[in-house]
């Protein structure tokens, strides 16, 4: 029995060394895939937390909220009567002071020069203001202001202008500027202007002339 034992002892080592790499492959297996699990795992949060020895930073809050009101301060706020101040206001008085007083001038009449200027555009210009109106009373209807230019005794243009009631200024006077191109030929002469006016449809009656020499 001994000689027949023997030779099964010797036998065995060369058994687990032929298929031992075999029945433990998958511990390798299992090892490789843990380290390549934890390599892709977020890393640990100890790495972003202080040291014992590291003080983080504090804030003392405000002994006070910053948002609160001063008790002391004054907001001076109006009284019922004060409020209701501008409601009371006559928007016609508002208007004095912003403007010539117009009390003694008659719409439609002869108040103001003729002036002829060179404008930015390189034309000579010629431009009247007429007062249509001190306020809607002075308006009857409809109404046409038409000038007729001349210059040096030659009529070279026309302005027209029409003014109704829903045209006329409510809060102040209403006027009509006359405005036309003077075809200058020479250095200097004579501009004139014969306004007329008329509600539509009705001959149309001379009001005044102006004139007004210039020298370029």
């Amino acid at each position: 029995m001994i000689i027949v034992l023997i030779p099964l002892l010797l036998a065995s080592p060369a058994l687990a060394e032929d298929g031992g790499d075999d029945d433990f492959s998958f511990l390798e297996e299992g090892e490789q895939n843990r380290k390549k699990f934890e390599a892709d795992r977020a890393p640990a949060a100890n790495i972003f937390l202080p040291d014992d020895d590291d003080v983080l930073p504090t804030w003392d809050a405000p002994a006070e909220d910053s948002g609160d009101i001063d008790d002391d301060f004054d907001f001076d706020l109006p009284s019922d009567a004060e409020a209701g101040m501008g409601m009371e206001m006559d928007p016609v008085e508002d208007m004095d002071g912003l403007g010539p007083d117009l009390s003694d001038r008659r719409p439609l009449g002869n108040h103001f020069p003729l002036v002829v200027s060179q404008s930015d555009l390189g034309a000579t210009v010629a431009e009247l203001p007429v007062l249509v109106a001190r306020n809607p009373l002075d308006l009857n209807g409809d109404l046409w202001v038409v000038a007729d230019v001349y210059l040096d005794g030659i009529k070279v243009s026309e302005s027209r202008h029409f003014v109704s009631m829903t045209s006329a200024a409510t809060l102040g006077p209403t006027y009509v500027w006359l405005k036309a191109t003077v075809p200058v030929a020479a250095p200097s002469g004579v501009v004139e202007m014969r306004v007329f006016a008329a509600p539509p449809g009705k001959k149309e009656a001379l009001l005044f002339v102006q004139k007004a020499p210039f020298a370029l």
